[in-house]
């Protein structure tokens, strides 16, 4: 493990830049004598109660700045230990120094070991930790509420709760396995399995929301894509509501991708404008295609633009053979439209101008950037993918994709002890796979960890946090 617990640590914990006030923390065993130390009245510090702010200066040959020194003793404080927030004013040269001050007798702290300590100290675990770092990062009120959810423990609460019922099956098992020429009452093994399929219910239910909910927390990817001049930026900038893409006449325009993160009702999208598709010598713009089409595998959706002039029924075999591909007819204003047809008006418009097969054409949407609301079809079936239910982000919903495989494992074992139940294999298997539910799920709370798995997650959090 990188992080020492021994040692004192400080960092700044707000943003770099100029502001009205930043802030820097401090904590270890030593936090409060070196904050006092460097205080221009030292016993202000030494003798302050937990959570209690005192004024003062910083102070080296001479006063640094004016501050307040938030006092926490521990185990009351977020890491568990003494800890210090100083808060000073806004301007980098005097963090710094400030910093540099703290520093001769402490180290830097690494990204993310504050929380660390909350989490070895038992503050927080590890779920809940990870979701600290979630509600930094989040960009979206749905995001934030998710993660704050998180935060507060409702999903750790319901993993404890999952673990402490299989154990207690677990030790039922084993404790006939250890004392079997004892007189110990006979296992309900009906009752067992019936426990353990309620279980395996609840589990998948997680695991099915959270591959919606984890869309939350790492955003949905929409890849515009189509042959050139169809309106890909144009459509790209209207999302936006800004000239983000250069839009011109000239085909090709796009060589390189563009990509901008948006709310949309609250769900986090990276929308990503993608070069033209066709056949070229342009060295350059063959790149971009290259690239364009590596996005497309990765997208979670691809948006298919055509306009009247590239459009033909082919595209919607083509569109209708990938599940993460949406077929868009733009620049329908071409084609007279003033407004959004509704449905009955474009399924008869297509169904008299192209030859379609049956209710192929509900598969083909209208768009336009220069008429009224004409890109709310998109935006319409983006949210159909990916929506949840209000009462949905308000309960326990997993959003993270290392939770996600935790619970997928678990879901793999539970089968296997129902079946050796079934199949009255012997008390050892069932044992076994109850063993091995129990330890997938013990990861998400950090019950079961290793010193990769740690690194991996808070080297992911800034400095300070």
């Amino acid at each position: 493990m990188r992080f020492s617990l021994t040692d004192t640590i400080a960092a700044i914990a707000t943003p770099p830049g100029i502001s009205a006030l930043a802030m820097l923390r401090v904590s270890g065993s030593n936090a409060i004598s070196l904050v006092s130390s460097i205080f221009s009245e030292p016993d202000k510090i030494t003798k302050a109660a937990g959570y209690q702010a005192v004024h003062g200066c910083i102070v080296d040959s001479d006063i640094i700045d004016e501050v307040i020194c938030l006092i926490y003793r521990n185990p009351h404080s977020y890491t568990g230990e003494d800890m210090v927030e100083i808060s000073c004013h806004g301007n980098p040269d005097l963090t710094n120094r400030i910093l540099q001050l703290l520093l001769k007798s402490c180290r830097v702290a690494e990204p993310g070991e504050f929380t660390f300590r909350a989490f070895m100290n038992h503050k927080l675990d590890l779920a809940q930790a990870e979701a600290v770092s979630d509600l930094i990062h989040a960009q979206t009120a749905k995001a934030e509420s998710a993660a704050l959810q998180q935060l507060k423990g409702n999903l750790s609460s319901e993993i404890v709760s999952i673990i402490a019922s299989l154990t207690e099956s677990r030790i039922q098992f084993e404790l006939a396995i250890d004392f079997a020429d004892q007189d110990l009452p006979q296992i309900d093994l009906t009752g067992v399995e019936e426990k353990l399929d309620k279980i395996l219910h609840r589990l998948k239910e997680l695991f099915q929301k959270g591959t919606q909910g984890r869309i939350l927390r790492d955003g949905f990817t929409v890849c515009l894509t189509g042959a050139p001049n169809v309106g890909k930026s144009s459509v790209f900038n209207k999302f936006l509501d800004e000239n983000r893409a250069i839009v011109t006449a000239q085909p090709g325009t796009t060589r390189d991708y563009l990509e901008e993160w948006l709310s949309l009702s609250g769900f986090p999208i990276r929308l990503i404008d993608t070069a033209g598709l066709r056949e070229t010598e342009n060295e350059a713009e063959q790149i971009g295609i290259s690239k364009t089409k590596e996005l497309q595998a990765k997208a979670d959706l691809n948006i298919l633009l055509t306009d009247p002039d590239t459009f033909n029924p082919d595209l919607l075999l083509e569109s209708r053979s990938q599940n993460n591909t949406l077929l868009i007819l733009n620049k329908i204003d071409l084609l007279g439209f003033d407004e959004l047809p509704a449905i009955k008006e474009w399924t008869d418009y297509l169904s008299s101008e192209f030859d379609f097969t049956g209710k192929a054409e509900l598969a083909v949407y209208p768009c336009s950037t220069v008429i009224p609301n004409g890109i709310n079809l998109i935006k319409e079936q983006i949210l159909a993918r990916i929506s949840l239910p209000e009462s949905e982000l308000s309960s326990v919903l997993v959003t993270n994709t290392r939770h996600l495989a935790a619970i997928e494992r678990s879901i793999t074992s539970l089968p296997h002890a129902i079946s050796a139940i079934q199949a009255d294999l012997g008390y050892e298997f069932i044992a076994f796979d109850l063993i091995e539910a129990v330890s997938a799920l013990s990861e998400i709370t950090g019950a079961v960890t290793t010193d990769d798995m740690l690194d991996r997650i808070f080297s992911s959090f800034c400095i300070g946090k």
